[in-house]
């Protein structure tokens, strides 16, 4: 342990949704045994059953057992805490601390107590300020017996319920389904479970891709781009359910159901293609427009591809009309071959683009 030979090694217990000072009302960082020590009395008093407490006794036993091993003088035990809400603020809150033990007395290495996976997404923000020696990880035994079983689940129950990270999720989402099973029962029943199941695949899939960050970022991006791509969205729905409704009047599966999609209409001359070449036209329109509106600069490939998405049109009509029988491969070639065609003026117009701001910058 390189470290530990001339300079001063650190124990670290984070607690980083901040159970530890909701419950006592103390203020973080806790730096010293006895300090420590007494904090984790109280919070064992308080939660016995939490398992932040034997982190933080844990954390104890490792600062004496440096201590008893050669390190006396030359090792600190503390406790950091982040927020209630975890996230981006919680983890800024515990730099902050750690910084402040640092600057009180100056160490070359630290040692991180955990009691499990949340506390130790914390390792790769002591690593940017100290060399994490080692990680010790605070396994809970729990007695196999059926009625310590039974408490344990109880005990799990509770805090679905009471604490409001997991609330929202175990008593609002199961109020939610409730709710929309028993309205769509009463207007819809024999739709009720199809609807319910795609709603809860669609906001699995927000969920699982980070959809709902993704829109917060356009929304915080500005009014313009966010407005484009709220229509997008409504255009873009609106021809899925247009050509879906097409299509399932087709008889037999066959390919000419993607030619009933794409092509079906949805009032005048526009069919489904157009909206949705209009929805992604829309959009990049809106992030450009977007970015003139907040001072950035706008590329001409940027341009360029909106009219790629909009000869695109063209071709993806005649690809359609071929599967339904009523065009020949003849246009659909050709109409591929403009849209190549663009395309490699698009790569050309961002390469060059891309060589003269570098120059710039050089």
């Amino acid at each position: 342990m390189s470290s530990g030979e001339g300079g001063k090694l650190l124990v670290l217990c984070v607690d980083r949704d901040n159970d530890v000072g909701t419950v006592l009302g103390v203020k973080t960082p806790i730096v010293g045994e006895e300090e420590l020590l007494k904090v984790a009395t109280e919070y064992a008093l308080k939660r016995p059953d939490d398992s932040d407490a034997n982190a933080i006794f844990a954390a104890i036993q490792t600062y004496r057992e440096l201590v008893s091993s050669g390190y006396a003088g030359r090792c600190e035990v503390a406790l950091l805490a982040g927020l209630e809400g975890e996230g981006v603020q919680a983890d800024m809150k515990i730099l902050e601390e750690l910084d402040w033990v640092i600057k009180r007395d100056g160490y070359t290495g630290a040692i991180l107590v955990s009691d499990g996976p949340t506390d130790e997404a914390v390792a790769p923000l002591i690593q940017s300020r100290l060399p994490l020696i080692s990680i010790r990880r605070v396994i809970v035994q729990q007695s196999r017996s059926v009625e310590e079983t039974f408490v344990l689940l109880v005990n799990y129950a509770k805090k679905l319920i009471t604490e409001e990270k997991y609330r929202k999720y175990s008593m609002g989402l199961t109020g939610a389904f409730v709710a929309s099973y028993s309205i769509l029962m009463a207007l819809l029943p024999q739709f009720a479970w199809t609807l319910l199941l795609v709603a809860l695949g669609v906001f699995m899939a927000i969920k699982g891709y980070g959809i709902d960050k993704k829109v917060g970022q356009i929304y915080r991006s500005g009014p313009v781009g966010f407005s484009s791509f709220i229509i997008s969205l409504l255009l873009f729905f609106l021809g899925l359910f247009q050509g879906l409704s097409k299509a399932a009047q087709a008889q037999i599966v066959s390919a000419s159901l993607i030619s009933l999609f794409l092509l079906a209409p949805v009032g005048g001359q526009l069919v489904v293609v157009d909206l949705f070449v209009l929805s992604a036209a829309l959009f990049l329109i809106g992030e450009m427009l977007n970015k003139l509106v907040l001072g950035g600069t706008l590329r001409y490939y940027q341009a360029l591809i909106v009219v790629v998405l909009l000869i695109s049109r063209q071709m993806i009509v005649e690809i359609a009309k071929y599967l339904a029988g009523s065009a020949n491969i003849q246009a659909v070639l050709s109409w591929s071959f403009v849209v190549m065609m663009t395309v490699v003026i698009v790569a050309a117009v961002r390469y060059m683009e891309t060589g003269f701001s570098s120059t710039q910058v050089q």
